[in-house]
């Protein structure tokens, strides 16, 4: 079983309702399924909170990990 797990948890995903409920309380039968659901983590959050950090999956044995950018550059 693979789980998606998130290496920090800023303000963002703390607030949002969906993020435990919808993926990260989950178990996933192939790593196939939990890298597509962990993209999607990664693209909801980038594209859903405030625009002040950037995720990113990796593989890390049994877990897809969601990293996070604490600060990044304001797009020009």
């Amino acid at each position: 079983m693979y789980k998606i797990v998130m290496d920090k948890m800023c303000g963002c995903a703390k607030k949002d309702e969906t993020l435990h409920e919808k993926w990260l309380n989950k178990s996933f039968e192939t790593k196939e399924e939990a890298e597509i659901e962990a993209l999607r983590l990664a693209n909801h959050a980038n594209a859903n909170w405030c625009k002040k950090h950037r995720f990113y999956a990796y593989e890390e044995g049994d877990e897809i990990r969601i990293s996070v950018e604490m600060s990044c550059p304001k797009e020009i």
